[in-house]
């Protein structure tokens, strides 16, 4: 029987829930079901473990709208850097850019394809031996995965993020982290977890446990009184914690761009502290809101591709691409400040900005698309590209990147849509009709291709216009910028 990396990842794409019945569940609000948690416990135990199994895995999770990622990554990486003692780390995330392997990480490592393989095996093997053939879907295999390899690699430590929500995410299985944290709040997955903030905070409230300390980033008033409600009802004590100031940062630099993670690097400190405290026996000594100089090393070499992420390829030195997979609006206009403050340090002699843009499942274009045209006078984009997340010209994915979870749009309805967007958005950005350039291609190897004869274009009128450099964004989706990643042929970080 076949066992490579990619015979995992069809097997695991063989799990995906088709459009429809996806559609079906949202449309009778079942996604989140008291019967959920259960059904993953039921996986876990055919797997061969039990919950309880979990706790020697110290285990630190997160949830959040926004910045939950980051905090993740930045956790891992304090710890991992911490002191003179060699802390092993599992970090368990989602969605992944390139190769799903990304997901599971082991000291901030993405696991190899033939590890990948293996323990995916493993795991398949029980729930097949267990007398019932049944599986998991994509996401829920993939959590019982992460703690079957975070066992077998007997880690210090396993960072878990929360898949969506957190009362109902197969992750809040678990019944005994050493800590909880929660991130900013935001609107998003309402059909899920509901249209108002306190309805969405009380389903991220949901990962508290009694007796477990759970701290939390700054919330707006009407999350924060749900999470404190949800924390006295569970018996969890709760604290907020507020983001670093440039003072108490001083010349300690954040590895992750943005001048929002200030309020992630602040929650991963908290997060750090208390597990450092209640696993390793230490007291991180300093004033609140300070960071501790144990700390530093971690806060500034933490990475998280695609998340704020400039890069200039070799083989292409006239572009700098600016990765961004912001798809809510709260974190596209936190992405809108980023750009247009890094494309203006990137900038030297005349230069020419893209956008490339997609958005997945039914979110509002409109308020997507109006941050991006909101910095259009500051940043000016020469033209704007829309493109389903489909990997090739081939009209086919990378195994890595299959989505069944959207339908197959062969006339780029929901592109056009987005350009049409584009243009009213940057028109009621300048408080007039503005001419701006959109262009819908149909897939991303489409795009980057797209990309490529522009700049051989401005390359060869340089010399009358002096256009020395072409800056391209991407963002809307985590899975776009995965895909550009593939089509230019990125390393897996």
């Amino acid at each position: 029987m076949p066992r490579s990396y990619a015979d995992a990842v069809d097997k695991l794409n063989g799990l995906q829930t088709n459009f429809a019945v996806l559609e079906a569940v949202r449309k009778s609000g079942g996604s989140a079901n008291k019967n959920s948690l259960q059904e993953v416990i039921d996986f876990v135990e055919r797997s061969g473990y039990q919950p309880k199994d979990f706790n020697d895995l110290n285990m630190i999770h997160v949830t959040g709208t926004k910045g939950k990622g980051s905090t993740c990554a930045l956790t891992e990486s304090i710890l991992r850097n911490y002191g003179d003692k060699t802390i092993k780390t599992g970090l368990y995330t989602s969605p992944h850019l390139m190769e799903v392997r990304e997901r599971i990480r082991i000291n901030g490592v993405p696991i190899s394809q033939d590890l990948f393989a293996k323990y995916f095996f493993e795991v398949w093997d029980r729930l097949d031996s267990s007398g019932d053939k049944s599986k998991p879907g994509y996401f829920r295999f993939l959590t019982v995965l992460a703690f079957h390899v975070f066992k077998q690699e007997k880690v210090d430590v396993a960072i878990l993020e929360v898949g969506v929500g957190g009362a109902y995410d197969s992750t809040n299985i678990i019944n005994q982290p050493v800590v909880c944290g929660v991130a900013a709040l935001g609107i998003d997955h309402v059909s899920v977890l509901g249209s108002t903030l306190g309805e969405i905070a009380w389903n991220k409230g949901g990962i508290f446990k009694n007796g477990v300390p759970a701290v939390s980033s700054e919330q707006p008033t009407e999350g924060l009184d749900v999470l404190q409600s949800r924390a006295k009802e569970i018996g969890a004590s709760f604290q907020v914690i507020p983001a670093f100031t440039s003072q108490a940062l001083g010349t300690t630099t954040i590895g992750l761009a943005g001048k929002h993670q200030v309020a992630n690097a602040a929650l991963a400190t908290a997060l750090c502290k208390i597990w450092i405290e209640k696993v390793l026996g230490k007291k991180i000594q300093g004033s609140a809101g300070d960071v501790p100089q144990e700390f530093v090393q971690g806060l500034s070499s933490a990475r998280w591709p695609g998340r704020g992420q400039i890069m200039v390829r070799d083989d292409k030195p006239k572009i700098t691409w600016f990765f961004d997979g912001a798809h809510t609006t709260e974190s596209i206009r936190v992405c809108a400040e980023w750009f247009k403050d890094a494309s203006r340090k990137d900038a030297h002699g005349s230069v020419k900005k893209l956008l490339v843009f997609n958005c997945t499942g039914p979110r509002d274009g409109d308020a997507l698309l109006q941050p991006l045209a909101a910095i259009h006078s500051t940043v000016h984009f020469d033209q704007a590209i829309f493109t389903p997340a489909i990997t090739f010209a081939s009209n086919t994915y990378k195994g890595d990147l299959v989505n069944n979870n959207t339908p197959l749009d062969l006339e780029l309805k929901t592109q056009k849509t987005l350009a049409a967007c584009w243009i009213k958005q940057v028109g009621l950005a300048q408080g007039q009709e503005t001419a701006t350039e959109t262009t819908v291609l149909p897939s991303i190897e489409h795009s980057v291709n797209w990309i490529d004869d522009y700049v051989k274009h401005q390359t060869a009128a340089a010399a009358a216009e002096g256009v020395e450099h072409v800056q391209v964004l991407v963002t809307g989706s985590l899975h776009l910028v995965g895909g550009v990643q593939s089509v230019l042929g990125c390393n897996v970080a």
